[in-house]
């Protein structure tokens, strides 16, 4: 499992166990820092980020947290910070660190409010650095990107050897889609100390992004190395095997994950969605359901009952997918998280084949993510800009150009506003569709080349190459659809229908030998 974040991150909170190697005590606050290499001679005269607690016993539990938090024990991790805040409630980091959401959440959103609010409270009574640490996620979480920006510029400036922090920078463009961006990161934090284990972790997904499978697996096997009594080695090196199409390989690593550690849930995610991968759908989703059973929040088990449901539009059975999609829904109304109940919904538009339908849900979304529930800014804003995407695209192939003008028109005004990569993709994918509907195919490529690590824009992608005569790159990127093992929503409605055409083609061109 990768480490995530930017709106997704059990990584980011993994900064500051980087930052707590040795402690001091300095007068009635406890004070934790790090050396930043493994060599301290080559750290020259770097500064370090102090972490600044008033009780001593909180700082232990702090520093226990962090190091589970790097092997992904979140769960337990955050029992540890929850005490800590709890003997200390101005201990700013810790509180900041159970804000932040992640992809798969063991906080839920009304905590995640309360904690950020407290680490803001407290802001003035740190040092600089713990100040523009909190100024990052909180900004990112609310969806200031660009003062987040210069908060995560300043801290690096300032701490400019920290192999830690330059590894963190490459997780947060990770997390925005700069995979070409995070790489030379990564490699950098590699460098200062090949026995630092999490960027190799990291690298390797970018790689494997990519489809560098070589590099990917070269950087896992070194990952798993370093950490072989650890859970998260064995199940990151199943996953970039199951994006290679290696999914026997996959589900051993899987199980030798569990073997580890049969508390990892995540591993039994993934072989769940290994399943979902391979076609065999209901084995899939009896997996499913002992990964939710054991899921630890609510939001968890309610992202993952989503993945579930996805598993049906790989069998064609829409009926199926609705129910279980209206179910997660109302599960998610009930514990009161927007973010799955609107997510739900806009899944559900996905492959309705009446408009009215798919409109009508879209609207339902948006009317969740416009309800009062305890939901960070920049969730909803990415949540809406993936609303906002379908239905332009939907209006675009029904040849309602102005609603899909508009549309399009708000998406631009949200991108520009946040300068968040993930809503920026959104708008490139929407303008993308209204070019392919509007037969402006070079137009297109231009847009949905900017999101070509999105299933749908490739299929507009080849689309549009057909169209221009390009028969080379729609066939290249045919096949490339063909091999996409990624278990989305993107990846159950488009990349089937490719398969089975390589298939097809790969028979015919075998009787004609």
């Amino acid at each position: 499992m990768r480490t995530r974040v930017g709106l997704s991150i059990i990584a980011f909170l993994f900064l500051c166990y980087m930052l707590v190697v040795s402690a001091r005590a300095q007068d009635d606050v406890a004070s934790v820092s790090t050396i930043t290499t493994a060599d301290p001679a080559a750290n020259g005269s770097a500064r370090v980020v102090p972490v600044t607690t008033k009780s001593a016993e909180a700082r232990d539990l702090y520093i226990h947290a962090m190091v589970k938090l790097e092997n992904l024990h979140g769960e337990e991790a955050m029992q540890d910070l929850r005490k800590a805040v709890a003997l200390d409630p101005d201990f700013a980091l810790a509180n900041v660190i159970i804000s932040f959401p992640t992809i798969d959440p063991i906080v839920d959103p009304a905590e995640q409010v309360s904690a950020r609010e407290k680490a803001n409270a407290a802001k003035s009574k740190v040092s600089r650095g713990e100040q523009l640490i909190i100024d990052w996620i909180t900004n990112t979480t609310e969806g200031h990107m660009v003062p987040a920006i210069q908060a995560m510029n300043e801290v690096l400036d300032e701490y400019s050897n920290d192999k830690h922090l330059a590894w963190l920078a490459g997780v947060w463009m990770e997390n925005q889609q700069q995979w070409k961006r995070a790489i030379p990161i990564f490699e950098r934090a590699i460098k200062l100390d090949s026995d630092f284990a999490a960027p190799l972790n990291e690298v390797a997904y970018c790689y494997a992004r990519y489809r560098m499978y070589d590099k990917a697996f070269d950087a896992m096997q070194r990952y798993i190395g370093l950490l072989p009594n650890e859970a998260n080695p064995q199940d990151s090196y199943a996953e970039i095997l199951r994006m290679g199409g290696k999914f026997e390989d996959a589900l051993i690593h899987y199980h030798a994950s569990l073997k580890i550690d049969p508390g990892f849930v995540e591993s039994q995610l993934g072989i769940a969605d290994t399943y979902a991968l391979m076609g065999d759908e209901s084995r899939a989703r009896t997996e499913y359901a002992i990964a939710i059973q054991h899921a630890r929040s609510k939001s968890q088990a309610a992202n993952w009952t989503m993945n579930a449901a996805v598993s049906y539009l790989r069998e064609k059975n829409f009926s199926g997918a609705d129910a279980a999609f209206r179910a997660a829904a109302r599960q998610a109304h009930q514990d009161d998280l927007a973010l799955p109940e609107a997510e739900a919904y806009r899944m559900m538009a996905t492959y309705q084949v009446d408009s009215n339908t798919a409109m009508q849900l879209l609207k339902k979304a948006e009317a969740v993510l416009d309800e009062k529930h305890p939901l960070g800014a920049a969730a909803r804003q990415q949540e809406l800009a993936l609303v906002l995407r379908e239905r332009a695209s939907r209006a675009a192939r029904d040849g309602k150009i102005s609603l899909t003008s508009t549309t399009l028109q708000r998406l631009q005004q949200m991108a520009d506003a946040s300068q968040d990569q993930n809503i920026h993709l959104a708008y490139e994918g929407a303008a993308g569709a209204l070019f392919v509907a509007q037969g402006k195919y070079e137009e297109a490529i231009h847009h949905l080349e900017e999101d070509d690590h999105n299933p749908v824009s490739v299929r507009l992608m080849v689309t549009a190459y057909q169209n221009m005569g390009a028969k080379d790159l729609a066939e290249q990127s045919a096949k490339m659809l063909a091999t996409w093992n990624e278990p989305t929503l993107e990846q159950a409605l488009v990349v089937p229908e490719f398969r089975t055409r390589e298939a097809a083609s790969a028979t015919s061109s075998f009787k004609r030998m």
